[in-house]
């Protein structure tokens, strides 16, 4: 996400692959939207939106919307922007990108921080890394010289050159001016982790990110308030995969649908041990023989799905292997969650390792591609890109999908599918015995960089403001409820309640039926939702899972059926969530949070690209001898890219340091 130029240095344009271009204005703008235009947009032209018009409150009459945060109860109650217009294009650098642009139909958000702020994000120019790593993006957006105006960057590391060189703001005394809801609400003291995140671990003072997205809520509204008791469903301390439950239950006949699931919570309100490991799994073998039965399965009754045969599984979701090796691989081998297949720290040894390094992630990969020459794995998905899955997901076409690959269950329905996808859980311990379950300090996914070259300084205080009313309990109460305007909800004595009962158990009780896409209204805690939220493009919200002004926390809930996978869990059970496993760190021990203070694992992570494509291919094995050829390859390549014994002693000279006394 950073700006590169003909040729400061090549180094410093690979660095920039994490950092994004900020802002940019249109050189024609356009009017403001009004309350009036508002008013017309899709949503409030419903039955309900009719209703309210007569309710909402018209904006004030005077005054400027960043000094009215204390006079107001609403964003319809803040005046419209009437000074200039800008459209950012935005640049999306974590991950290798999402194939889903889910737009919405009934957008109530995005009109309205534009009427407030001036401030658009531009649906059509803006993008992610397109199925490829950071540094490969960059290199395209150098070639064509096509950066994008605002970016959001999940690390600054990489580009303390880049920094260096002067191509992104020091936005330290703008954040001071200009940002007061933002320091209100991740106090510096309590979350000292942002500073270092903004400011590349303080290594020149400077802050060139503005912080956005809090993680882990429950443990940050705790820090904020000491007498907060979550709502919400606990994890456990390992992952699980998701099942086709008609398929599920031709197997094992006492096996729940996810409508039984859904019925047994509203019932009783909670989940059994007996409830939740209901299937009897406890081993890899088991699952693999579950999934040596549902080939078999699908074969004796010729099971198809649009046409084509089911297929099992697949090996690759068209981007990277992090859904293979950072969830399956785990939850089969035992490892306690928030492990990843580049770093971790290994009790045996009282040091970090690298996990691909070691033998059993190896035969633990051979035994996937075993999966694979027996079209357990669907072959095919190792060519197929992210689009291409998605389609497969959302058809129904996997018996068996795990991580974040969960299929939209309003496409399920809309196509006609009377099956669901439920979690289906090992009944074993983790291996606490060689890993420990890791916790960092909490700080925030996303900094926001601005580039000089994309954003005129006079801009500045506009975008800042911007970007801190998207941080306010009024901004966070505009993007969970939709403004007053909008008409999207009843107010009585201080109390909201959604109109619609899809909406309510969209916002409120987790279910994923489209209503909050309709109307962009962010709740990323909803399955279909990727990192950066529900809807392109994606704005910039507080907190992952929102704060204690969205609608999960402020409503008087009931039991509903939404809320049944998300409790579906034995992290629900008595002392069993990983927050009673974890091991607190003050650095972290997965590889990114080494970036900005250990040179050569900076280094290492510029080859991720390529080092990705040669363990994917070690997949494509037709036998085992080419296999341990294939791996030969994907080791020399770690080499070559860095993963060396001197890169391995910088990293753990620097965690060992920071985290004295923790893990004695």
């Amino acid at each position: 996400m950073n700006k590169s130029f003909t040729k400061i240095s090549s180094l410093i344009l690979i660095l920039a692959f994490t950092l994004t271009t900020f802002a940019g204005c249109t050189k024609d703008p356009k009017p403001a939207v009004t309350a009036t235009t508002a008013a017309n947009s899709p949503a409030a032209n419903s039955p309900a939106a009719t209703q309210a018009a007569t309710e909402s409150q018209a904006p004030a009459e005077a005054g400027k919307y960043y000094d009215m945060y204390d006079k107001v109860q609403d964003s319809s109650e803040l005046p419209d922007w009437t000074g200039k217009q800008l459209k950012l294009k935005v640049w999306y650098a974590h991950g290798t990108g999402d194939a889903k642009r889910t737009t919405s139909e009934s957008d109530v958000v995005s009109p309205e921080f534009k009427r407030v702020t001036g401030i658009e994000l531009d649906k059509d120019a803006s993008f992610d890394n397109g199925g490829n790593e950071n540094t490969v993006k960059m290199g395209m957006l150098n070639a064509s010289n096509d950066w994008p105006d605002i970016a959001f960057s999940s690390g600054l590391g990489p580009f303390k050159d880049l920094l260096a060189a002067g191509k992104v703001y020091d936005l330290t005394e703008l954040i001071k001016q200009y940002a007061p809801n933002m320091a209100k609400r991740m106090p510096a003291d309590l979350f000292p982790l942002i500073k270092e995140q903004i400011t590349n671990n303080n290594q020149t003072g400077e802050t060139f990110g503005f912080p956005t997205m809090l993680g882990d809520p429950d443990k940050s509204l705790k820090k904020m308030d000491p007498s907060y008791i979550s709502p919400n469903a606990q994890n456990g301390p390992s992952g699980f995969i998701y099942v086709r439950d008609d398929i599920i239950k031709k197997l094992y006949p006492t096996a729940k649908t996810q409508n039984e699931i859904d019925d047994l919570y509203v019932k009783n309100g909670k989940f059994t041990k007996e409830d939740l490991f209901d299937i009897p799994l406890k081993t890899k073998d088991d699952v693999f023989k579950m999934l040596y039965d549902i080939q078999a399965l699908i074969k004796k009754e010729g099971i198809k799905e649009n046409g084509k045969p089911l297929q099992v599984s697949y090996a690759y979701g068209g981007g990277d292997n992090w859904s293979a090796f950072t969830s399956l691989l785990p939850t089969l081998e035992r490892i306690p969650a928030n492990n990843n297949y580049f770093t971790y720290y290994d009790k045996t040894s009282k040091s970090l390792k690298l996990m691909f390094q070691q033998d059993f992630f190896k035969q633990a990969v051979k035994g996937f591609n075993k999966l694979v020459q027996d079209k357990i794995m669907d072959p095919n998905s190792l060519l197929e890109n992210n689009a291409t899955h998605l389609e497969n997901l959302n058809n129904g076409q996997y018996a068996v999908v795990y991580l974040n690959d969960t299929p939209d269950e309003t496409k399920l329905k809309a196509a006609g599918k009377t099956f669901r996808y439920r979690k289906v859980w090992l009944d074993s311990p983790v291996q606490t015995d060689k890993f420990i379950s890791p916790s960092g300090p909490t700080g925030i996914n996303y900094s926001i960089l601005i580039f000089k070259d994309k954003v005129k300084e006079e801009d500045l205080p506009q975008i800042i403001r911007y970007l801190d009313y998207m941080m306010s309990e009024v901004g966070e109460k505009m993007y969970t409820w939709g403004p007053k305007s909008a008409g999207l909800f009843n107010e009585v004595d201080g109390k909201r309640t959604f109109k619609d009962k899809d909406l309510e158990d969209a916002m409120v009780y987790n279910k994923d039926n489209g209503s909050s896409v309709k109307y962009n209204l962010n709740n990323t805690r909803l399955a279909s939702t990727n990192g950066f939220g529900n809807t392109w493009p994606y704005y910039p919200t507080y907190m992952w899972g929102n704060g204690k002004v969205a609608p999960l926390y402020t409503y008087e809930k009931v039991r509903s059926p939404g809320d049944a996978l998300a409790f579906f869990d034995p992290g629900n059970l008595p002392g069993n969530t990983q927050a009673d496993m974890a091991t607190t760190l003050k650095v972290d021990s997965a590889i990114w949070a080494f970036f900005s203070t250990v040179p050569s694992a900076n280094e290492f992570w510029k080859g991720r690209d390529a080092l990705e494509k040669v363990l994917t291919k070690t997949m494509t094995a037709k036998n085992d001898a080419q296999f341990e050829a294939l791996w030969k390859t994907f080791s020399d390549q770690a080499i070559a890219s860095g993963a060396t014994p001197a890169t391995l002693k910088d990293i753990n000279d620097y965690f060992a340091k920071e985290n004295a006394g923790i893990l004695n």
